[in-house]
């Protein structure tokens, strides 16, 4: 076989594998955030109703507890006195007060009054749940909730499913309680099914597409090479490896990026986060702030996770400009931290351009996300200005510093001494070399000044246009 068509089968066909490990990985981890959704959806929204039930059965014995409790009325007159309280109190288009004796005799439930009188203690729904006995078994227990399913007023009588709660008038072995009805749920939680599949579905179309497009790419390439380098196959076959090997090494570095200024900062916010809580935990202080913080943490890496392959950037940069995501930053990083931060900023967003605000709001990040790990400051100043022939973005912290100088002679000395400079400071000069710009670093016993800066020829429009907020 034709060594062209060899290096071709050899990079498709684990490219091809990986499509396919990428889709089903895919579908499974999507199924599993639909369901996981879904039911912390319906969790959320039946415990809302709940409380909802147990409110309207507390505002209810409020409204009749002078009544119950009025010595200078006979039952009869207290009884029909509570039931009038009751049949006027409605809510909503299905929402009313029923009351029953303990024994089964409907006493109470407007719209129905055929029902009054009788009794319905062994009435079963269609699912078998006997519905009124289960209703006083809860009131007697001090009350309680019950799933069963009853005519709905609003739908001319058609059945419905329905949760009640009820609870007890001892002295007169009365149960009084109402229900909301819950079709609704159901109706809400198909559609966002729907949702969920339908960008599930997107999604994975469009992995197919971009694994489809780039499996192509490589083959007509290959066959390019194939048919117009025959003669220099093997130098050619050589070039090719070694293009293959810097592609994938930059790819690397390209992924480590990403990774580390996106992702690995909230990975790590959510790890102090959760030591913090850890911390209050053992001192028997309140940790649910904490706790809440670190899952709203976890819920964005899941996020950005999704959203390295689609090249997202902070949505607050293109909706509000570089400056308030900064400010947005600030808050986020003082409330996590307990860092007073404080942003002076301009109007940039009709100069700056999408790459150029992401750069610098990754920097920003990534100073934040040091000083945190390593400064042990607690003040910090970042300001975002306009110097002649620069836009520059600086960040002061008061915290311990470091001898910087150290990691940058050992770069210039020896390449293989990078290693030992953060990773985070070899982002910031890459992002910045990229536009032209520099990075300035200044570190002392107390206190790092660390300075980004553009120049204003890589600015959307020109920077002396800027007004300050």
């Amino acid at each position: 076989m034709n060594i062209n068509l060899k290096l071709q089968l050899v990079t498709i066909v684990p490219l091809v594998l990986a499509l396919v490990a990428v889709l089903i990985v895919t579908q499974v981890q999507y199924q599993s955030l639909s369901e996981q959704t879904v039911y912390e959806y319906r969790h959320g929204i039946m415990k809302h109703r709940k409380d909802e039930l147990r409110n309207y059965v507390a505002l209810a014995e409020g409204a009749t507890e002078h009544i119950y409790r009025n010595k200078n009325l006979s039952n009869e007159q207290a009884q029909s006195l509570v039931k009038q309280v009751l049949s006027n109190m409605r809510f909503g288009k299905d929402g009313y007060f029923f009351a029953y004796n303990f024994d089964g005799t409907a006493l109470l439930i407007p719209g129905q009054e055929w029902r009054i009188g009788k009794n319905w203690l062994d009435l079963e729904d269609r699912n078998g749940v006997k519905l009124i006995r289960g209703l006083i078994e809860n009131a007697k227990d001090g009350g309680g909730y019950l799933n069963y399913v009853f005519n709905q007023p609003s739908k001319g009588g058609e059945v419905g499913k329905k949760i009640g709660y009820s609870r007890e008038l001892e002295d007169w072995q009365w149960m009084i309680g109402t229900g909301v009805y819950i079709d609704d749920i159901d109706q809400e939680i198909a559609v966002l099914n729907d949702s969920i599949s339908k960008h599930i579905r997107n999604t994975s179309i469009m992995t197919l597409i971009i694994g489809l497009v780039a499996i192509i790419a490589i083959f007509f390439s290959g066959q390019f090479i194939r048919f117009s380098e025959r003669k220099l196959a093997n130098r050619k076959l050589r070039e090719l490896n070694e293009r293959i090997f810097q592609t994938q090494e930059e790819e690397c570095k390209r992924v480590s990026r990403e990774l580390h200024d996106g992702i690995s900062q909230t990975i790590a916010a959510a790890r102090f986060s959760l030591e913090t809580a850890q911390l209050k935990h053992q001192n028997n202080d309140d940790a649910s702030n904490e706790m809440d913080r670190s899952m709203e943490l976890i819920c964005k890496i899941m996020g950005d996770i999704r959203a390295i392959s689609h090249q997202l950037h902070p949505g607050l940069l293109e909706d509000y400009g570089l400056g308030a995501a900064l400010e947005e930053l600030g808050r986020d990083f003082s409330q996590r931290t307990g860092i007073h931060v404080n942003v002076e900023r301009l109007s940039l967003r009709n100069i700056l351009s999408t790459e150029v605000k992401t750069a610098l709001y990754r920097i920003a990040q990534e100073s934040l996300t040091n000083i945190e790990r390593h400064a042990n400051a607690t003040t910090v100043t970042i300001t975002l200005k306009l110097i002649p022939n620069w836009l520059a973005l600086e960040i002061i912290d008061d915290g311990q510093g470091f001898d910087y100088q150290r990691y940058d002679k050992n770069e210039d000395k020896d390449k293989k001494t990078k290693v030992h400079q953060g990773i985070g400071l070899r982002n910031m000069k890459e992002r910045l070399n990229f536009y032209q710009g520099d990075l300035t670093v200044k570190s002392e016993h107390k206190g790092t000044r660390v300075l980004a800066r553009i120049p204003q020829s890589q600015l959307r429009f020109n920077a002396s246009n800027a007004s300050e907020n």
